[in-house]
């Protein structure tokens, strides 16, 4: 994913995770905020409760993968912040895509 898509600084994350709606599964938590931009931008957050830095890494590649090959069926103008939780180090790229999925459905974003 391009730089300008996804989000990067500190602040851009604490303004989601206090003004967006949040919907959770066993394995993440999502948070969407409107952004007023003309595109959607992603932000992937892993605690070092998940795992090391090779598995927290890995996770964070298959999030922004997964939103990468969906990006056109995903709603315009959207910030994103996907928050993992420890019991997603076990799932593989598989699982993780029918779980993000399933949360960006019920979010209302997702247009597949």
């Amino acid at each position: 994913m391009k730089k300008s898509l996804r989000l990067t600084k500190n602040f851009e994350f604490v303004q989601v995770y206090k003004t967006g709606r949040r919907q959770t599964s066993p394995f993440f938590t999502m948070y969407i905020k409107k952004n007023n931009l003309d595109h959607t931008r992603l932000g992937v957050s892993v605690s070092k409760k998940v795992g090391k830095s090779v598995v927290r890494n890995k996770i964070k590649r298959r999030i922004r993968e997964i939103v990468r090959t969906n990006y056109d069926n995903i709603k315009k103008g959207y910030d994103i912040v996907f928050s993992v939780k420890p019991e997603a180090a076990k799932l593989d790229f598989k699982a993780i895509d029918r779980e993000i999925k399933s949360l960006l459905k019920r979010g209302r974003i997702y247009l597949g």
